[in-house]
C-alpha cells in the first residue's frame, strides 16, 4: 500500500507540473498569436508558429503557416517575413521583400505587430480578473488589500507591533481614534504616520483596548512606506456584478502593472535581482497554483502574464520593446540598420538573456536544495 500511495502522490505531482507548463505555453502562445493576427491584419507573411523551440514534435500548415509544437515546451516565437530574430524559425524569409514584408510596412503598422503580444497578454489579465470577481475571488495575495479585513493575521517578531503588544485575532477599529472601515484606509494611516506613534484601537475577547504603537518605516521598490509588522486575514469575496466585476478587474490589473514597472525600474537602477524568480521558481509557483485549484491558478497566470508583458516593454532587442525601439531608429534615420549591428546586438542580447537566466536556475536550484545541505554546511 505504501508504494501505492507513493506512486499516486508521484503521478499527482508530476500531473501538476505538466498542468503548470501547459499554462506557462498558454501565456507565451496566446503573446504570440497578438503578433500573428496583427501580421495577419496587415498582410505579413507568417512562416512559422512554434509553441516551445527546437523541431517540431507534431505541427500541421495552415494558409501560409506552419503551426506547431516543439521538443522544448518552454517559451515560443511567430516567425515573421522581413523581420531576422536570432532562434527563431529557419529564416529562409527574413530577408523577404515585397508587400508580404514587414521590412516593408509603415512604422505604425510595425509598431502594432510588435505591440500585439503586450497587448494580448494584458487582454488576458483583465479578462481573467475579472470573470474571477465575477465567479467570487478566492483567499489570495494578488487581490491584497481588496479581499483583507481589519483583523490581525499574524504579528512579525520583534517588530513595532510585536514590541506594543498587539495580537492576531485582533480586530483593529480606530487609528488615533479616526474610524477603521477596511484595509485601505488601515494601510493609509500607517503610511501617512511612518516615523511617529499611533494609538491603535483594537477588539479582544469582546473588549476594546488601546494600545501605542512607534511606526517604523521601510523603503519598498524605492517608496518610503509606513511598518508595524502584521499581516492582515484575507476573506473570500463573494461574487460581483459584470459591470463590478470589470471595474474591479481594471483597478487590480492596473495596480499590478504600475507595481511590476516599478519592481523592474528598482532591479535596474540598484542592480537588485533578490526578488526577481527564475524560470524554475516560475514554474514551481504555476504548479503550487494548479495545486490550490482553478481560480488562484487563473489568478496566478493572469499575474505571470502582466510580467511577460511589463517584460516585453523593455527596449532589449529580442524583445517587443526593443523590436519597437529598432523600427523608430529605421523611421527617423530613413533606412534600415545595417545588418551586422543588428545581428550583433541581437546576438549579445541573447547571450546577456541566457547568462541571466543560468544564474536564475542556479538560484533558484539553491533555495529548493538548501534546507537540505543547511545541516553540513560549515557557515
Amino acid at each position: 500500500m505504501h508504494f501505492i500511495d507513493t506512486a499516486f502522490l508521484l503521478a499527482k505531482n508530476i500531473s501538476f507540473i505538466v498542468i503548470g507548463l501547459i499554462g506557462m505555453n498558454f501565456l507565451v502562445g496566446f503573446h504570440e498569436l497578438g503578433h500573428y493576427l496583427f501580421c495577419k491584419l496587415f498582410n505579413i507573411k507568417t512562416p512559422t508558429f512554434s509553441i516551445g523551440f527546437g523541431s517540431f514534435i507534431v505541427s500541421k500548415k495552415i494558409g501560409d503557416t506552419n503551426f506547431g509544437i516543439a521538443r522544448y515546451p518552454l517559451g515560443g516565437y511567430v516567425e515573421i517575413a522581413g523581420l531576422a530574430e536570432v532562434g527563431q524559425g529557419d529564416q529562409k524569409d527574413a530577408r523577404l521583400s515585397g508587400d508580404q514584408s514587414f521590412a516593408s510596412k509603415p512604422f505604425w503598422q510595425k509598431f502594432l505587430v510588435m505591440l500585439g503580444g503586450i497587448i494580448f497578454n494584458l487582454m488576458f489579465a483583465y479578462f481573467a480578473f475579472a470573470l474571477i470577481f465575477l465567479m467570487g475571488m478566492p483567499k489570495s495575495p494578488i487581490a491584497y488589500p481588496d479581499n483583507a479585513i481589519p483583523v490581525v493575521e499574524s504579528v512579525s517578531p520583534d517588530s513595532p507591533a510585536y514590541k506594543a503588544g498587539i495580537l492576531a485575532a485582533d480586530h483593529i477599529v480606530h487609528i488615533n481614534n479616526t474610524p477603521i472601515e477596511d484595509v485601505h484606509a488601515l494601510i493609509e494611516a500607517i503610511n501617512n504616520n511612518a516615523g511617529q506613534t499611533i494609538q491603535v484601537s483594537v477588539k479582544r475577547n469582546k473588549k476594546q483596548v488601546t494600545i501605542p504603537v512607534a511606526v517604523d518605516s521601510k523603503t519598498i521598490l524605492g517608496e518610503k512606506r509606513g511598518f508595524i509588522g502584521v499581516e492582515f486575514a484575507l476573506n473570500d469575496l463573494p461574487p460581483y456584478s459584470l459591470s463590478n466585476s470589470i471595474k474591479k478587474s481594471f483597478h487590480l490589473v492596473n495596480k499590478h502593472i504600475c507595481n511590476t514597472f516599478r519592481a523592474f525600474k528598482h532591479m535596474f537602477a540598484n542592480k537588485d535581482t533578490s526578488n526577481v524568480g527564475g524560470p524554475i521558481s516560475i514554474i514551481r509557483a504555476t504548479t503550487a497554483g494548479a495545486q490550490k485549484g482553478i481560480k488562484i491558478f487563473i489568478l496566478l497566470l493572469a499575474l505571470i502574464s502582466i510580467n511577460l508583458a511589463v517584460l516585453n516593454t523593455l527596449p532589449l532587442p529580442i524583445l517587443d520593446g526593443g523590436q519597437i525601439l529598432f523600427a523608430a531608429i529605421e523611421a527617423v534615420i530613413r533606412r534600415p540598420l545595417p545588418e551586422q549591428i543588428r545581428e550583433y546586438i541581437h546576438i549579445g542580447s541573447w547571450i546577456g538573456i541566457m547568462a541571466l537566466f543560468v544564474y536564475l536556475s542556479a538560484r533558484d536550484i539553491y533555495r529548493i536544495i538548501e534546507p537540505l545541505i543547511q545541516p553540513y554546511l560549515p557557515f
